[in-house]
């Protein structure tokens, strides 16, 4: 036993205390979530930014660049709101002694984490969309789609996620600044480690959305011939390539086992999501990636690399 280690009736009831509070982190863990929203949606991750390169600013500095009725009601609320962040690491916070032996007061400024939160290219965006109302309501269908077999995105709006983008501009221009913005970030990483468009004539991309990613990718590559491909009447028009074409997916894959990563968490994550989303969507193992290419018709699979969490992989016709 190490030197001055507690005995191991008292590890036990340390395990279980922890255990306990992590339970409660997880049932409460909602409030989080809409907590980043509301700080998105004032853009206070924002104020912060322009306060200046590692900047600490109290609740009340911050309250008075918003359009409040109340500074002090505010300012307050926000105190509340913006500790919750630090205490996920998603703030830092530092303290101060207001003088003439006054309170002492938080200030908060961005972890680093909060460069994947500042715009112009960040993941709040993403955040407003899985906290919209319309993709928030669907988790309550959760349990029906189980026990049915069908979409929870169709049990509660009656129809597909794809069909209803087409019924509500609002909710679409959420999902569509939510795609493009996540499209941007990780394809810059993917065009500075992946090398496999060097000499392709032809670029279709399948499911290409408002084409953010492809205008990226030719950027770099102005002599493809780029297309867009989102539209189902146009599959069977498609041409067929010849032996040397390959399909390049950018996807997560799904780890075999359970693994305590945010890698895995983030993979796992978005795989549910597909699940109540799409109905028929999923996320895939790599085998479950190489079964889906030989089951194509493709000789090879291999998975090339990485674009942060994001798994780049190429499926040829030929060896």
């Amino acid at each position: 036993m190490a030197l001055n280690a507690p005995p191991p009736h008292l590890n036990n009831m340390m395990e279980k205390e922890e255990l306990c509070s992590f339970a409660l982190s997880i049932a409460t863990n909602s409030s989080l979530l809409m907590v980043l929203k509301a700080i998105i949606e004032l853009d206070i991750i924002g104020i912060i930014n322009r306060a200046g390169p590692e900047a600490h600013i109290s609740p009340a500095q911050i309250a008075a660049q918003l359009p409040t009725k109340d500074p002090d009601a505010t300012a307050s609320m926000l105190d509340r709101m913006l500790r919750v962040l630090a205490n996920n690491s998603i703030l830092s916070c530092s303290l101060r002694a207001l003088p003439n032996d006054g309170p002492i007061e938080r200030l908060y400024g961005l972890a680093p984490i909060c460069q994947f939160f500042t715009k112009p290219e960040d993941f709040g965006p993403m955040v407003l969309l899985c906290q919209d109302k319309i993709y928030a309501s669907i988790w309550h269908h959760l349990k029906d789609a189980v026990l049915d077999g069908d979409s929870a995105f169709k049990k509660a709006h009656g129809m597909t996620v794809f069909e209803y983008l087409g019924t509500d501009m609002r909710f679409s221009k959420v999902f569509n600044d939510a795609m493009s913005n996540y499209s941007t970030i990780t394809m810059k990483k993917m065009l500075q480690n992946y090398n496999g468009f060097d000499g392709l004539s032809t670029l279709v991309d399948v499911g290409g959305g408002t084409g953010q990613t492809l205008n990226m990718i030719i950027a770099k590559y102005p002599t493809i011939r780029g297309v867009n491909f989102d539209l189902p009447h146009v599959i069977k028009d498609a041409p067929k390539y010849d032996d040397h074409g390959k399909v390049i997916v950018c996807d997560y894959i799904l780890a075999m086992e359970s693994e305590n990563s945010y890698s895995t968490r983030v993979a796992s994550n978005l795989d549910i999501c597909m699940l109540a989303y799409c109905g028929g969507g999923k996320d895939r193992t790599e085998q479950e990636f190489e079964a889906l290419a030989k089951g194509a018709g493709f000789q090879s699979f291999r998975v090339v690399c990485s674009a942060y969490d994001l798994k780049v992989m190429e499926f040829l016709k030929k060896n």
